[in-house]
């Protein structure tokens, strides 16, 4: 006899709906939140709610009371459903912001339409968490201008950020800078996003393919998108005696950029942190922890050199992945700021995603891959909710996300000195810290 496991579903929910009221361990009224049309504001509201409630994957240090949302949020909902014509953006745009505010996630990124696209409200609670606002484009340029106009520069290879169509390639920026004594050298590299594997993939159809490369060779070898750390870079060099990785700014990418350009830094597994998942539609329903490892792809010839990792509030997920990696390594440090604090992992597509219903992002990918073009003529209220799958922590069982990862010495970013002064003192302290073993502060 064939079963049908959504009858199963549905009986046990009705059962489980007559124990009682809403707790953080129960499910009284599941839904799956990709499947909800929304008709009302109310609606909405809802299946948003109950998205979170049930796949949220932080509620187990998530300050928030969620219950106490729901009771505060869901009558202004109700009455918007009683003069729909006269609710206004800002009402709408407040009441969602009040919603998420304060989640711990800095991934998470909430778009909600009403019908016909008439009214849009966009909520990012990460982005009011900033320890400085800064715009890190205008500052890159500023800060790649001082590097090129050192009196102790070496040699300079750029290529600034392009796009060809969908194709999105990082600008990459490689220097070799004097050391302490004569004839030693630091090679410094830095890169904008995670996406360093394109400029491989498609290099046959850029224009500027190969320029975009060439910062890439120097640091790594001919055979860069390996992590070949090869004799012939400059990277394993006998007069390089340290290395700067600066991935301040630097917005994250792909995780597969992890292992060919950052565990290729160090040799073997190396265990940068513990994930885990939703394993049920309670709250906290979680899956074990399990150790998050990055596997070095190549030998590397490193040896002690020292490996300095440049990060700030605007390194954002992989980069921050990444200067969690940097800093686990005997040889590694990291100096600047602590970093964005966006750390959980994400499967962005809906139907990917919210892992059968426990976590992830929910909503119609469609409505957030294409806008809201799509519903122009549909009297729905559409959204998208994109919140982390996995909650992460550091080697340490340490809390990253909505905290960031700590440096091992802070250097806060000092805006005059950089844009007045033309000094950029973060920079200066990882050069001063591979010459000397120490820094030197703000």
């Amino acid at each position: 006899m064939k079963i049908n496991i959504y009858n199963i579903i549905a009986v046990t929910i009705a059962l489980m709906a007559l124990t009682g009221c809403r707790k953080e361990s129960e499910v009284s009224d599941f839904a799956n939140p990709n499947g909800r049309i929304c008709k009302t504001y109310s609606q909405q509201f809802e299946a948003v709610w109950q998205g979170m409630d049930q796949g949220y994957v932080f509620w187990g240090r998530d300050t928030v009371d969620w219950d106490a949302r729901y009771e505060q949020y869901k009558p202004i909902f109700e009455e918007f459903d009683k003069r729909p014509r006269q609710v206004s953006y800002t009402e709408y745009q407040m009441a969602w912001e009040g919603l998420f505010e304060g989640l711990l996630d800095h991934h998470l990124m909430g778009m909600f339409y009403t019908p016909n696209g008439k009214m849009a409200a966009y909520v990012s609670p990460g982005h009011n968490d900033y320890s400085h606002n800064t715009s890190a484009n205008y500052e890159r340029q500023i800060e790649l201008e001082v590097l090129q106009n050192r009196k102790d520069l070496v040699r300079y290879i750029g290529c600034d950020p392009s796009d060809y169509g969908s194709i999105n390639i990082p600008g990459t920026y490689f220097a070799l800078i004097k050391g302490k004594k004569a004839g030693e050298l630091i090679a410094y590299f830095r890169f904008t996003n995670f996406y360093l594997s394109d400029i491989y993939r498609y290099r046959d159809a850029l224009p500027n393919g190969y320029s975009a490369q060439a910062p890439l060779r120097a640091f790594y070898g001919p055979r860069y998108w390996e992590g070949a750390m090869e004799e012939a870079s400059y990277i394993n060099n006998d007069s390089v005696v340290g290395i700067i990785m600066d991935l301040r700014g630097n917005g994250g990418g792909s995780t597969g950029d992890l292992q060919p350009f950052i565990a290729s830094l160090s040799q073997g597994n190396n265990t940068v942190g513990y994930t885990r998942i939703k394993d049920g539609f309670g709250r906290l329903d979680y899956s074990p922890w399990s150790p998050y490892n990055i596997h070095s792809p190549s030998r590397h010839i490193l040896k002690e050199k020292p490996i300095v990792v440049l990060a700030d509030i605007n390194s954002v997920s992989c980069a921050e992945l990444a200067t969690m990696l940097i800093k686990n390594l005997p040889n590694g440090t990291f100096i600047g700021e602590r970093t964005y604090g966006a750390i959980g992992a994400l499967q962005p597509q809906s139907h990917l995603a919210h892992d059968n219903f426990y976590s992830g992002c929910m909503g119609d990918y469609d409505f957030y891959q294409y806008g809201p073009s799509i519903y122009e003529y549909k009297d729905i209220f559409p959204f998208y909710v994109y919140t982390s799958t996995y909650h992460m922590v550091d080697a340490e069982y340490n809390d990253v996300e909505g905290i960031g990862v700590q440096p091992d010495f802070e250097v806060k970013y000092n805006r005059d000195r950089l844009v007045n002064d033309k000094k950029d003192l973060q920079l200066e302290n990882a050069i001063y810290y591979i010459k000397n073993g120490r820094v030197i502060g703000g």
